[in-house]
């Protein structure tokens, strides 16, 4: 409850956010952020489902098809650090330690490409990646990931911080965020993440339910169901013999060893076909079909890198572009913000991590080609910059290194307009006299 008014106008709330003197009311900020207890997803706008496990996701051709790709193409895209300059470019900052980690090795016993796949199939099946930050001093010296599915975010006591829990053969380590990275991939409510495919996996379930009852229909052997009739003489023939003569007929024609065996019936028995919708009918192929459209939907990859025939680009680089733009152009913003968070507090304002993304626009070389003429002969690049572009020797950078531009182009300052209009001038009055002296 709020104080009473005070005399003159002097009004003051008990949680120090405001007071209003003589009609006019000051704000302030908090002292401490609201931070909620809970650091996971729960929130009513979220229905509870029923939750997949990474194998049960990855059997999913689909999901393990899309995975694939995105990690894949995230890994192989060259990253590095760089430093701003105060002319606007930047220089490669190749003496970091945090750019030989992601250049070379990040720990011992994996490759940067290893650990980055790694991570991206950590946030794309369960929306969190944990990387273990190994110092030697005070200089970063390894970099690993950590399972998110033993890991656990809990609140600092007294403190608007969260710390970490990982539990590994038995042991549990108390951690804080100088030793762990911790990259969410979608954030609801609180710090923990959520994969595309988190409150989506609806659709990975029913390919894998109709993956199933594939194969079951086409391991069965009997690829029809079956209408036995006994007889009105088999006045005996109850439950249990019924039973005994399902289990030898499956026993006898069912699977693909007996696929093509003869059926035989004693005793005056028929068996008939039921009338039931086959495969076609019941459109398998549609379904599984729609099945593996949603799921790449959830993960944004184009269906022509699934194998799709209805999904067309003009050429590779189309195609490559929009992957890069629509797909992995979010995971690798995400990425080169939080790997920024790894250099040193004193660099984090002029250093910044970025993934080369040109890497991966290769045209063929004919278009290259053109490219690189245009941008030779406009200043843009140096004989040596597109010596490196296509992994090839440099030349001597007294030549390699010079900016070439067209000798009929200046720039448009005003000392090179007004020369270029006392030059025409000139012209003018030159060409003037010209013609006086031949009337003369």
């Amino acid at each position: 409850m709020p104080w009473p008014p005070l005399p003159g106008g002097l009004f003051f709330q008990t949680d120090c956010m405001g007071m209003r003197i003589f009609g006019l009311e000051i704000r302030r900020a908090p002292k401490r952020l609201p931070v909620s207890q809970n650091p996971y997803n729960t929130t009513g706008a979220l229905r509870w489902h029923s939750r997949m496990t990474v194998s049960e996701i990855l059997e999913n051709a689909t999901a393990n098809a899309c995975t694939g790709i995105i990690s894949d193409a995230v890994a192989s895209l060259p990253v590095g650090v760089y430093r701003r300059k105060d002319d606007g470019g930047r220089v490669l900052e190749a003496s970091a330690p945090l750019y030989r980690l992601l250049k070379l090795r990040p720990n011992p016993g994996q490759h940067t490409f290893t650990l980055l796949k790694q991570l991206m199939m950590h946030l794309l099946l369960r929306g969190n990646a944990f990387l273990f930050k190994d110092w030697d001093g005070t200089e970063l010296a390894g970099l690993h990931a950590l399972n998110p599915e033993r890991m656990e975010i809990f609140r600092m006591e007294g403190r608007n911080e969260y710390a970490y829990r990982y539990r590994l053969d038995g042991q549990v380590f108390e951690l804080t965020r100088d030793s762990i990275l911790h990259v969410p991939a979608m954030v609801w409510d609180g710090v923990w993440g959520l994969s595309p495919i988190e409150y989506a996996n609806k659709a990975a379930r029913l390919g894998n339910n109709m993956d199933d009852y594939a194969e079951h229909v086409f391991d069965g052997g009997i690829h029809s169901k079956l209408k036995v009739t006994v007889p009105l003489s088999e006045k005996n023939f109850g439950a249990d013999d019924a039973k005994k003569l399902k289990e030898r007929l499956v026993q006898a024609y069912g699977g693909i060893e007996h696929a093509g065996d003869p059926f035989i019936l004693t005793q005056g028995m028929t068996a008939d076909a039921l009338n039931l919708p086959d495969n076609n009918g019941s459109q398998l192929v549609e379904n599984r079909t729609y099945s593996s459209r949603e799921v790449a939907k959830i993960f944004r990859v184009p269906l022509s890198m699934l194998g799709e025939s209805d999904a067309k680009y003009n050429n590779n680089e189309q195609q490559a572009r929009n992957f890069l733009q629509n797909t992995l152009n979010p995971w690798l913003r995400l990425l080169e913000q939080y790997f920024s968070d790894l250099l040193p507090v004193y660099d984090r304002a002029d250093c910044y991590v970025e993934f080369d993304r040109n890497a991966m626009l290769q045209a063929d070389s004919q278009i290259r080609i053109d490219n690189y003429v245009k941008q030779l002969s406009n200043g843009m690049l140096t004989m040596n910059d597109v010596n490196r572009m296509e992994n090839r020797p440099l030349i001597d950078p007294a030549i390699g290194d010079v900016r070439f531009m067209p000798a009929n182009l200046a720039p448009l300052t005003p000392d090179y307009v007004a020369a270029y209009m006392a030059n025409q001038k000139q012209l003018i009055k030159g060409s003037g006299d010209d013609s006086k002296k031949k009337e003369s």
